[in-house]
């Protein structure tokens, strides 16, 4: 047998789920040049940003899937280059990399839970016969990862984005690895 697995239920949602946005298109009388055009804008967009957004209940992902494409076609039909922009725009956001943080220069002061850890570090890194510098050494020596976490996050103070696109690894993922990183050092160093 091949080793390919054919998930019969998901080929056969996304043709059912197809052949809704078709039908959608056909009753808003899209042309077939503009549905192929929605189509290909979205998924190439989708595919250049990566980090697709996925629902893991097929009720969300068909109704926002059905309310996303309405939209876009709904553009497409009063101007074909606006609806081309609203695509790209729409798979940006749908990638999860949009973040309205993102659109203003001002940033909420908002504390971070590592903050304990943070200001140790700030102050006391240099210190002769410091704790924190045997630690560091021990952390690099026993789990090199977490170390290069460590040293990203509270040494260069580099933000969850650029640690992200550094290492293409999702928020959640981050956070768990600073979790670890904040609990070893505040135990050890009676925080």
């Amino acid at each position: 047998m091949d080793k390919k697995y054919w998930n019969f239920p998901s080929i056969m949602f996304n043709l059912i789920e197809t052949l809704l946005l078709i039908l959608m298109a056909w009753y808003l009388k899209i042309g077939i040049v503009n549905v192929l055009l929605v189509f290909f804008t979205f998924q190439i967009s989708r595919f250049y940003f990566r980090f697709p957004k996925h629902y893991k209940d097929w009720r969300k992902c068909l109704i926002w899937t059905l309310l996303i494409f309405t939209s876009m076609f709904l553009v497409e039909k009063v101007n074909v280059f606006v609806g081309c922009l609203c695509n790209i725009f729409c798979a940006y956001v749908l990638s999860g990399k949009a973040d309205i943080k993102d659109l203003y220069m001002w940033k909420n002061d908002k504390e971070s839970k590592y903050k304990i850890l943070e200001d140790y570090i700030k102050y006391n890194r240099l210190c002769d016969g410091n704790k924190l510098i045997d630690i560091e050494k021990a952390l690099e020596k026993d789990n090199p990862e977490l170390y290069i976490f460590y040293k990203r996050r509270f040494i260069e103070n580099k933000t969850f984005k650029e640690i992200n696109e550094e290492f293409n690894i999702d928020n959640p993922r981050i956070v768990e690895k600073l979790d670890k990183i904040y609990l070893i050092l505040k135990y050890a160093l009676k925080l």
